[in-house]
Formats: C-alpha cells, sequence, structure tokens
C-alpha cells in the first residue's frame, strides 16, 4: 500500500512539474487516500491548490499536514507563504516554527525577514495615506531593524521624513535606496519631488526623465509634466511636447481598443455624467467641486462616480450623498474600468485633475464614453481622445498662445471655493511695517519669483515677507536654500519670517492676519492659497502668464473687481505691490471690505456655478448629437 502511495505521490509531482496542476491533484488525492497519515502528501496537495490561487484549500491542507506532524519545517514555511496579506499574526507564527525546526535554513529565515520587512512596509502605507505620519515612520524603522537593505521600505521611509519636513535624512534614504536599486523609477520620481520643495527645477527635472527613461508609468511621467510646470525656464511648446509624448507613449497603444458604443442621441433626454478622480475628499480640486456636484438637476442629470481613493473623509460623504452611483476602482486596471464606464452608459465623462497624484487618464485614453472633458487638469491632457478643456476667458482669452489638444469651454467662472467654516474674523492692523505673504508649496518658487520679490522688499524698507507651508519651512536645508536666494539679492535674514507645522485650519488662517498683501508665484500661480487670503481681508498681487497655471491668479482677482492688481510683467508685478503697500489707506479699507466682496461674488456663487456647467454639457452634447 506504501509503495502504491509513493508512486501516486512521485507521478502526481512530475505532473505539477510539467504544469498538469489537475492531474496533480487527482494523482497526490488518491496518495493521501492510500496513505492518509502520511504528512508530506497533504503538504504538497496543499502547495498544488495554493500555487492554483486557492489558498484556503492549501491553507487547510497544510494544517492538517501539521496535525499529522508538527515538525514538518516546509509545511510550516508554505503555511507562512500561503497566509500572507491574509493573516499577518499566523503567517509570522508560521514562520517562526520554520526556522525554529531548521535554524540554519537560508529559506526560512530570509523569508521571515522579508517577511516581517513586507509586512511593517503595508502597515507603514496605509497610516501613511491615512495621514498618521508618526506612526507610518515607526513602522517602516522597524521594518529598517530587520531589514536594513529593503528597497521599498527606505523609499517609503524616506517619503515619510520628507513630509515632516526632515529633507536631508529623507534625501539620504532616497540615495541609499537607489544605490542598491539603481532602477528604481519611484525612487528617482520622489528624490525629484524632494528636489522640487527644495527649489531646485532643473535637477528635479533630470530626475524625473530618469523615472521615466527607466519605467514608462502614467503617474511617473504626469510628475515630470507637473514638474515641467512648474519650472520657469519652461515654454507652452515644452509642456505640450511632454503631454503629447505621455499621449504617444501610454494612450495610443490603447487607442486600438476603443469600440462604437450604442447611444441614445436624443439631444434633450437626462444625461448621465462620469466623474473619475482620486481626489473627491478633503483635496483642493474636491473643495472645488462639490458644491457644483452637490447642486446640480438630478432631473436632468445623473452622477456616477468612478473614485480613486486613499482615504475618504467628510468631503468624500458629501459627493456620496449627491451621486447616483459610485464605483470604487483603486486597483482595478485601466481597460477594466473603461468596461465599467461603458456598462453604465456614461454620456459624458469628467476627468478631473488628470495629470496629477493618482488620476487616471489611461481610462480616457479607452474613450468608453461619447464625449470626455478635462477639468481641473494642470494643463491639456494631450489626448486626441479628450472632446473639451473646461475654463474661462481670464485663464483662456481669445488671444491665449497656450496649445492643447482640446476644445476649450469656458465658463462664466472657473474656480468655485468654498468659505472657511471656522475662519476667524479679519483682524485690524496692528504692526507699523508691511508684511507681505505666500502660503503656497515652495515647488511654486523659482529664481525668477525670488527675485521679484526681493525687488520689492527692497523698495518697502519697513517690510519683511512671511513664508509658510505645511511643514516644509521645519526644515532647515529648505530655510537656508531660501535665505541663500534673498542674501544673493541684498536682503537680509531677519526680513524673512518662516513658519511651519501642521496646525488646524482656523489657526493657519490666523497666521495669515499678520499678512497685508499675498504674493502670487508664477508661473504657477495659487488657488486655494490665493482664496484663502482674500477671504482674511488680504490683497493679492499675481502676475498673469501664457498659460492656465500661470493666470489663476487672474481669473480669481477678475471675479472681485481687482483687476488693476493684475500685472503683464515681472516690472508691472512689482510696481502693483510696492504702490499697494504704500496705500496703507486701501489696504485698511480691503481688510474690512474684501471677505464681503467675495462672499457675493461668482468665486462663492455654487447655485449659479452648477447651472453654467449644465448649459456647458447640456449644449456639448446636443452638438454632438447633431
Amino acid at each position: 500500500m506504501t509503495t502504491t502511495a509513493e508512486t501516486l505521490h512521485a507521478e502526481g509531482l512530475d505532473l505539477w512539474r510539467s504544469g498538469n496542476l489537475g492531474a496533480a491533484a487527482e494523482r497526490i488525492g488518491s496518495a493521501i487516500a492510500a496513505a492518509p497519515g502520511i504528512a508530506a502528501y497533504r503538504n504538497s496537495l496543499g502547495a498544488i491548490f495554493a500555487s492554483a490561487g486557492d489558498t484556503a484549500r492549501g491553507a487547510a491542507l497544510f494544517r492538517s499536514a501539521l496535525a499529522i506532524e508538527p515538525a514538518e519545517g516546509s509545511a510550516w514555511l508554505n503555511l507562512g507563504h500561503t497566509l500572507r496579506g491574509h493573516g499577518e499574526a499566523e503567517a509570522r507564527r508560521a514562520y517562526e516554527r520554520a526556522v525554529a525546526i531548521d535554524p540554519i535554513s537560508i529559506s526560512a529565515r530570509t523569508t521571515l525577514v522579508d517577511f516581517v520587512a513586507h509586512t511593517l512596509n503595508n502597515r507603514g502605507m496605509a497610516h501613511f495615506q491615512r495621514g498618521e505620519v508618526g506612526d507610518a515612520l515607526a513602522a517602516f524603522e522597524r521594518a529598517l531593524a530587520s531589514a536594513p537593505f529593503h528597497v521599498s521600505v527606505l523609499a517609503n521611509s524616506a517619503l515619510v521624513l520628507q513630509r515632516l519636513g526632515r529633507s536631508e535624512e529623507a534625501r539620504a534614504r532616497y540615495a541609499r535606496a537607489l544605490v542598491i536599486d539603481p532602477a528604481l523609477a519611484e525612487g528617482h520620481s520622489n528624490l525629484a519631488s524632494l528636489d522640487q520643495s527644495e527649489i531646485d527645477h532643473a535637477s528635479a527635472l533630470a530626475r524625473h526623465r530618469r523615472a521615466v527613461a527607466i519605467k514608462p508609468d502614467p503617474g511617473l511621467h504626469s510628475s515630470l509634466i507637473f514638474a515641467l510646470c512648474c519650472a520657469e525656464t519652461t515654454n507652452n511648446e515644452a509642456v505640450y511636447a511632454e503631454a503629447r509624448r505621455w499621449e504617444r507613449l501610454l494612450a495610443q497603444p490603447a487607442y486600438a481598443a476603443i469600440r462604437p458604443l450604442q447611444v441614445d442621441r436624443s439631444p434633450d433626454r437626462r444625461l448621465r455624467l462620469g466623474w473619475c478622480s482620486a481626489d473627491f475628499s478633503n483635496h483642493p480640486v474636491g473643495r472645488n467641486v462639490v458644491g457644483l456636484f452637490e447642486r446640480l438637476d438630478r432631473d436632468a442629470f445623473a452622477s456616477v462616480i468612478y473614485g480613486d481613493l486613499k482615504q475618504p473623509d467628510p468631503v468624500t460623504s458629501r459627493f456620496l450623498a449627491a451621486a447616483e452611483g459610485w464605483r470604487e476602482i483603486r486597483g482595478i486596471a485601466d481597460a477594466d474600468v473603461a468596461d465599467i464606464i461603458r456598462r453604465d452608459r456614461i454620456d459624458i465623462l469628467v476627468m478631473a485633475a488628470g495629470h496629477t497624484t493618482d488620476n487616471r487618464l489611461g481610462i480616457a485614453a479607452r474613450k468608453p464614453a461619447p464625449l470626455q472633458v478635462s477639468f481641473h487638469d494642470i494643463t491639456t491632457s494631450g489626448l486626441a481622445v479628450m472632446d473639451g478643456w473646461l475654463t474661462d476667458a481670464a485663464l483662456h482669452p481669445e488671444t491665449t498662445t497656450e496649445k492643447f489638444t482640446e476644445r476649450l469651454i469656458r465658463l462664466p467662472c472657473f474656480y468655485l471655493h468654498q468659505p472657511p467654516a471656522d475662519a476667524p474674523d479679519p483682524a485690524p492692523k496692528t504692526s507699523t511695517g508691511i508684511t507681505f505673504g505666500s502660503m503656497n508649496n515652495p515647488h511654486k518658487y523659482n529664481g525668477a519669483v525670488f527675485g521679484a520679490w526681493a525687488c520689492i522688499l527692497r523698495a518697502v524698507p519697513d517690510s519683511r515677507l512671511l513664508l509658510k507651508y505645511s511643514r516644509a519651512y521645519e526644515s532647515p536645508r529648505l530655510r537656508r536654500i531660501v535665505t541663500d536666494a534673498f542674501a544673493s539679492e541684498g536682503v537680509a535674514a531677519e526680513r524673512l519670517h518662516f513658519v511651519g507645522g501642521l496646525i488646524p485650519p482656523r489657526e493657519h488662517l490666523a497666521v495669515l492676519q499678520q499678512v497685508d498683501i499675498a504674493l502670487d508665484p508664477f508661473p504657477f500661480n495659487g488657488s486655494t492659497t490665493s482664496f484663502e487670503a482674500l477671504w482674511m481681508g488680504i490683497p493679492l498681487v499675481t502676475l498673469a502668464g501664457d498659460r492656465f497655471l500661470a493666470r489663476v491668479g487672474a481669473s480669481c482677482l477678475a471675479q472681485i473687481g481687482l483687476e488693476d492688481l493684475i500685472a503683464e510683467d515681472i516690472d508691472g508685478y512689482v510696481a502693483r505691490a510696492v504702490a499697494l503697500a504704500q496705500d496703507r489707506e486701501r489696504l485698511a479699507r480691503l481688510r474690512q471690505t474684501l471677505r464681503a466682496r467675495v462672499a457675493a461674488s461668482p468665486l462663492c456663487d455654487a447655485e449659479a456655478h452648477a447651472r453654467a456647467f449644465e448649459t456647458a454639457m447640456r449644449s456639448l452634447w446636443r452638438e454632438w448629437c447633431a
């Protein structure tokens, strides 16, 4: 009987090696029936099921093998492999038992170390995505204690250190990871983003290009486009060319899969809108869109959300309450999401912020809806299959020289902001000097911006510059970079005031009370930061450039009647800021009246914004139907 069982088991293993899993499982099952007390046979059959993806049956067989022979080290090892991602505590115990049974087994010890690091790495990323950066770093540090050369842990811990403002430590971690694996594209891209945050745009662009060369990936390539938009030396041709290269490398291969859609072309029927983004949350895009979304006429439009969210929040709940359907697409391939959209019979797909973090332009490349529009992206999508780009007359005047693949759809007012619920009232000016300020991400700064700001400070002797952005200025390196840049322009360090640290929104707005005049960076203007300044009674001086991102400040100021604070060149920008600083009476008046002016403007009129959006979508649809 035993000989027969051994033969059946051996034949089963041969069949497994040849790829015939069904016959292998049947043969080894017969071996178990012939000799039910042999643990090794159950271990083999468990391995077959686990390799076929049936982890539940595999784990059950490993456990039954271990019930017969608790010292079967390979069964413990297999059980650990099978439980990874399904039962961390039991998986770790299984690996520990395998090592205890065979202390010199390199496979078991390496697997245990790798598993511990893998588990802690996943735990750290989960904390990081929830904004729990302290817990995330603790998990990564524990992982590195057991696996100091684990590339993913090194890179992820560097990302957390960067978020904490510990940029020099982050840079060292990235460098270590890239020494171990020079082909780690994400490491090059993350290090590039650190360069951006420290205002080294040339290095950032070089690193982003290297990342894309290593790994043609939609997110990595969009990061390169984003970096191009920040650099002072970039022109419209360069941004457009990179967006078209994105299309050529990552979208055109998907164009072949586009197929005709069966569509009811009734021009006035209820339309199904699909909304695709990673930003349906407490994010600038989410906050800008949610008021419009909530006020859409549900008799005329049905809204289905395709959300790639890391962490839902109260803003997400508002979207959910107003949506007719929600599809969670995180982890689902672009082609599969496109199939879902086709089955949902979406008429117009709204792609929000396509070239920003975690957004999914690859879905639009498959044209799953008759019409597609880009909304709140940083530049052209570059896609031939994108039908429209929502904008307004200030962002894209008739004389615009910006290049794009889409048709421009001008709304009366592009931006819609939500007034902060807990904002303190604008406080009267107490200090005698003038404080200029900017609360923007440092990646929007560059040499030309610092040069203009230095000119302003030199022309207003009793002035200072306040800079704040999240935890960025907790970094001594960033403070030194900025201080050195101004020193080279003849502005002393004591005229710069850095504010660091994460603080609640009300306290953040209270910091703004120290500012008299907000200075808009260029060519990448502020948006939320500009609105917050205006809401706190602080006028904004902006330089209107030659592209969408460089005209955001102009778009906002045009809506509240402050066009005289929009400059057309750097000399005009400096002159307007200096003249405003000298007009203390006007500054005092604006501090008292600006909030009411903003509240009554189209910037806060969600109802009008929704009607304008509906009109634009209906016109686009009727034109297509015709």
